[in-house]
């Protein structure tokens, strides 16, 4: 079991960004996801979010039509070209040095969504009833709601490789497009793409994206080759009784 549970971490890690679409997720995996990603531990089990699961093909597709949010960045002068913030605080991306996150265009798609259920909490309470969006109670109750997806996300995407699928999580993306897409007036939170592996192909091709379709000096392949996302690796300090 200890083997089983640090394979699957070491799949998890990584973001499939491509998937066999030829294949299909069986009901039992599928109810079994979603049960893993609707029982996650929450404040005082508090609902702090919603989901959307997608096996409509045509509909993630047009998801992924929203993610062009993955940026092309080679040196420090791509970085100060691709992004701004004004003295408002408001980011700005460009979009033209980026490219669509395939690591959703999966077999099967989840949507996390913000949900203000009934609060149990005096911060809850206070919080869902405040217009000072800046006070420290709105404030501590947005974390808790994060918390309680990435819990969720996180046992999810655990389960999944249990299951033998990859995965991969996004949240870039046009958040205004994307709640038009799926129909929904709350904030998207996440998406987390689930699905079977391409055999003998990395998984860090785009599942669309050639070379040619990007900025020369973005290239790292031929140009009727995909277009190879970059991978990176962490580094987490660790330490056992202060040790």
């Amino acid at each position: 079991m200890h083997k089983k549970i640090k394979r699957a971490v070491d799949v998890s890690n990584r973001a499939q960004r491509n998937y066999d679409l030829t294949k299909s997720i069986s009901k039992e995996d599928l109810d079994t996801l979603i049960y893993a990603a609707s029982n996650s531990p929450s404040k005082q089990n508090e609902t702090h979010y919603q989901l959307k699961v997608y096996t409509d093909q045509n509909k993630i597709k047009e998801i992924y039509q929203c993610t062009k949010r993955f940026s092309l960045i080679s040196t420090k002068e791509d970085k100060e070209e691709s992004f701004k913030e004004n003295n408002d605080g408001i980011f700005w991306q460009n979009i033209d040095n980026s490219v669509h996150n395939s690591q959703i265009l999966s077999n099967l798609l989840f949507v996390y969504i913000n949900d203000d259920g009934l609060p149990r909490g005096g911060n809850s309470l206070i919080a869902q009833n405040t217009k000072n969006l800046k006070s420290e109670s709105v404030q501590n109750y947005n974390n808790q709601k994060n918390y309680s997806i990435g819990i969720s996300v996180g046992q999810l995407i655990l389960s999944a490789s249990l299951l033998g699928y990859k995965t991969g999580i996004c949240s870039a993306f046009d958040p205004q497009a994307l709640k038009k897409t799926i129909n929904t007036s709350e904030e998207v939170k996440l998406l987390v793409g689930i699905g079977l592996e391409n055999q003998n192909i990395d998984r860090r091709l785009h599942a669309i994206t050639k070379n040619k379709d990007v900025a020369e000096r973005f290239r790292n392949g031929d140009l009727n080759d995909p277009w190879q996302f970059p991978s990176f690796t962490k580094n987490i300090k660790v330490s056992i009784n202060d040790q």
